[in-house]
């Protein structure tokens, strides 16, 4: 029997008793790297209950009630690459700033462009006061910009295939992105931005800027919040965007949270070359010492970017089990070395860390999962000379079952297996550029990326078809989106009339930014 929907799952779109995906090739992302060349899935409710070839679910089948039987849905997964749904486990809201943060007010032209701060070994004084920065801009945001922003900065995740985020802190309000999320109807770990200091330009000593007592009682609400949501497609998680931002008293509270609730913790830590000297000149120790020092370097620890460990915090990582995450497909654009310069993320993961993937954050749509899948793939096996050190499937796994076990959520989620709740990917693969390759998955990391995602579904409901959200008015979410951050621009930015009418009013291109481009039918 179908069960009712949750509170707050009531507008989405409804739930088959029993869904059958039929006839794709199904790449499972389970720890045997199981391949269904031709497969289906069954699905009854909101859970996978049966995998692998077509004529053994097809068998299964017989087995549904009644009632399933009458309301089984099935997608003709034909030409279709099948994949769990796309857990990005380190993601920042930052749409609000699509305007002034290397965004919309830039020139056409890219020939004068210079370094910005995360360039060459990073500006880490910069860096600390932007972020204490986009603290301010957050406390900004009214509550209906907030939401606005929130839904269009989500469904461009659902859209290429993201089904569960893990916000490390967002230009955003908390419950603005919560409501968001059971609105769309995927998944998310939710933060607070937090920091109660920050490490100015010419100092040696942090500068305090908020109450630390405040600030983790803001984390605590959050962690109260989503841990009686109802869908349980909330959850949350203490982090703080940068440790240069965090002081040694809201470090241990932040520790004690997570140990309280039984939570992972995130940060950027050892994340760009200059990182270390910053953190000695302010705190006398190095990045992930101080985190050990902290009490938050642990099998909990999801250490974002961490590419400039030294000898000794190396093997400090490894004793803990700590995780790592990081996305090489937007370091390029930001110039940002982390993976290519010391190569220290795939030998950790060599050695037996877990490395998962995920995409940042920027003030445009950046490089989605499959993007940093591909990356991976490829400059992986470049910095080894050696085209086996990642194959793709190890690539999918990483923006799948070990990043949802960064989130402690691979109970849930993360391969496809009986038991585990349908989350799934569907891409088509019968064009000219799968044309007699056994590998799809291959081919898809080659030649594909996130507008090819065809259908998305997340515990058994389908939220994306033919690319579109069939439960969502695209073109309404996108100018609710463009009036909200014409109005917090004018008024949080201070960005002239002039300009806003010029990018808004006067732009022959930016009715084409409402709709989205047709997505081919298989």
């Amino acid at each position: 029997m179908t069960r009712p929907p949750h509170p707050g799952d009531e507008n989405l779109p409804t739930r088959p008793p029993a869904t059958l995906i039929r006839g794709g090739h199904l790449c499972t992302a389970d720890t045997a790297h199981r391949i269904h060349p031709t497969g289906s899935v069954l699905i009854t409710d909101d859970t996978i209950t049966a995998i692998g070839p077509a004529d053994h679910v097809d068998r299964a089948t017989t087995t549904l009630t009644p009632r399933q039987r009458a309301g089984l849905h099935t997608i003709d997964a034909t030409g279709m690459l099948v994949m769990p749904g796309f857990v990005n486990n380190h993601w920042h809201d930052l749409f609000a700033l699509r305007l002034p943060f290397k965004g919309a007010l830039r020139t056409p032209h890219d020939h004068a462009d210079e370094p910005g701060f995360m360039a060459l070994g990073g500006d880490i004084a910069k860096i600390s006061a932007g972020f204490e920065g986009f603290r301010r801009l957050t406390d900004a945001l009214t509550p209906d910009e907030a939401h606005a922003i929130a839904r269009y900065s989500l469904w461009t995740q659902l859209r290429s295939g993201t089904t569960t985020l893990g916000d490390v802190g967002s230009v955003n309000h908390p419950e603005a992105l919560a409501r968001a999320t059971l609105d769309l109807g995927i998944r998310a770990t939710l933060t607070a931005w937090v920091g109660d200091i920050h490490c100015p330009p010419g100092s040696t000593t942090p500068q305090p800027t908020r109450d630390t007592d405040t600030e983790l009682t803001r984390v605590e609400q959050i962690l109260q919040r989503c841990a009686t949501d109802p869908t349980g497609r909330l959850r949350a998680w203490p982090t703080a965007p940068y440790t240069t931002n965090m002081s040694d008293e809201l470090g241990r509270g932040l520790a004690h949270l997570a140990t309280r609730y039984d939570v992972p913790f995130a940060t950027h830590v050892a994340a760009l070359r200059h990182e270390a000297r910053t953190v000695r000149t302010h705190f006398h120790t190095t990045p992930v010492r101080r985190l050990a020092r902290l009490g938050l370097l642990n099998d909990r620890l999801l250490a974002v970017h961490c590419a400039f460990a030294d000898p000794g915090e190396q093997r400090m990582l490894l004793e803990a089990g700590a995780r790592i995450t990081h996305s090489p497909a937007k370091y390029g654009p930001t110039g940002e070395s982390t993976l290519t310069e010391t190569g220290l993320i795939p030998e950790l993961r060599r050695r037996g860390l877990e490395v998962s993937l995920s995409t940042d954050g920027g003030v445009f749509p950046v490089a989605g999962m499959a993007e940093q899948m591909r990356a991976a793939w490829q400059m992986y096996n470049e910095l080894a000379a050696d085209h086996t050190a990642l194959p793709a499937g190890e690539a999918l796994a990483m923006a799948t079952r070990t990043a949802a076990r960064a989130l402690a959520w691979d109970d849930h989620i993360g391969t496809l297996e009986p038991g585990k709740q349908a989350d799934l990917v569907l891409v088509p693969a019968d064009d000219w550029r799968h044309l007699l390759n056994p590998r799809p998955l291959e081919a898809y990391l080659t030649l594909g990326g996130s507008p090819d995602v065809h259908t998305v579904l997340v515990a058994g409901r389908v939220l994306l078809d033919h690319g579109r959200t069939p439960h969502l008015d695209e073109t309404a979410l996108t100018d609710a989106y463009l009036h909200a951050l014409r109005s917090f621009s004018a008024r949080a930015l201070g960005i002239a009339d002039k300009e806003l009418t010029t990018l808004f009013d006067d732009n022959p291109r930016l009715r084409t930014t409402t709709t989205t481009p047709p997505v081919r039918h298989p």
